[in-house]
């Protein structure tokens, strides 16, 4: 029996319609809805944990603008809805998905809380997440960065933190953590007294970052190699200073090759990432968009065109000091 799956080929390209016994199997998410998105296998504090490869994000989106952008993606069939303390719109994603009236196994939630917290701070700031969001539990809960926002930590903290959220996500509280803006040292900070599978990292990474180097990355080879799955913000580089924020969208690279298959140039972009296993979270409160962006799973790049989008340098990391790193891995620890 065949169904979706993907194998990995050579590190970027993946075929689709693979046998069970493929490495990588992308199993439809439609529990009780009509999505059809693809999920990719994670590891949670419990076993495997299937994760949509599409949802929607809500950075710098007010409770009334996240409440209708879930709104308006879950009747277009999303099921993934990517959140955070820092985003101050739980309230508004928690009103969304209680009108929405879903069965809760049937749609997947990620939020984060902010890096930096010792146990206690740690546990009060998940269990208001919760909270806000009207949940007795999330799918995904990450670790925003790896100090607090003023880039203030250290080593302990982040074990400290790490320990906390683990025994948080023990009680049934989450089915998976991870991290988000992490890169090799401070995840092999945590390794040492990790418990529990460090499930995702969260970072910027889209077309035109394929063949960045590490520090553009957050050492992307490094997670692949510790199991830890690699997500994509910003999968469409909007937060990219001008031009770069329309590179993905109207650039001659992406529109040209959609020309190939009759899809717009956000709808390449995307695939290049999913394609390779690569979980993206488009934000957009506009149904048309959301739309458009859903709508990826019905072709394949070829490898010309993967290679094409892998080798292409613009748009660069953005929201860095400079266009080859991210700021991410140069975090200093001001606090002992």
């Amino acid at each position: 029996k065949l169904i979706h799956c993907v194998k990995q080929r050579d590190g970027t390209s993946l075929s689709w319609t693979m046998h069970l016994s493929a490495a990588l199997c992308l199993l439809p998410w439609a529990l009780a809805g009509a999505s059809s998105v693809p999920a990719v296998t994670i590891r949670g504090v419990h076993g495997p944990v299937q994760m949509p490869l599409l949802g929607i994000g809500t950075w710098l989106y007010n409770n009334s603008v996240a409440k209708d952008a879930v709104t308006s993606a879950f009747h277009l069939g999303y099921r993934h809805v990517d959140t955070a303390t820092s985003y101050e719109n739980q309230l508004g994603v928690g009103e969304a998905l209680a009108d929405l009236k879903l069965a809760r196994e049937s749609f997947f939630i990620t939020s984060k809380i902010p890096g930096g917290l010792n146990a206690s701070a740690t546990a009060a700031a998940a269990d208001s997440c919760l909270k806000e969001l009207k949940m007795d539990y999330v799918d995904l809960m990450l670790i925003h960065f790896p100090a607090d926002f003023g880039k203030n930590g250290s080593r302990k903290e982040r074990q400290v933190e790490w320990q906390a959220l683990e025994a948080w996500a023990k009680s049934g509280k989450a089915k998976a953590i991870g991290i988000s803006h992490y890169c090799r040292r401070q995840l092999d900070d945590i390794l040492q007294v990790a418990s529990v599978p460090v499930a995702v990292n969260q970072v910027q990474y889209h077309v035109g970052m394929g063949t960045a180097g590490r520090l553009a990355t957050d050492d992307k080879s490094y997670m692949k190699q510790k199991g830890v799955l690699y997500q994509s913000f910003s999968p469409l580089c909007g937060p990219c200073d001008p031009p770069d924020n329309k590179e993905l969208l109207t650039g001659s690279l992406v529109t040209t090759i959609g020309k190939h298959y009759n899809k717009t140039g956000p709808q390449v972009a995307l695939r290049w990432l999913v394609q390779q296993g690569i979980p993206v979270i488009p934000k957009s409160h506009v149904a048309a968009h959301q739309k458009e962006n859903s709508e990826i799973f019905d072709f394949e790049l070829n490898e010309q065109d993967m290679a094409l989008l892998t080798a292409a340098t613009r748009p660069a990391v953005g929201g860095g000091p400079s266009a080859s790193d991210s700021g991410d891995c140069g975090i200093e620890e001001l606090v002992v």
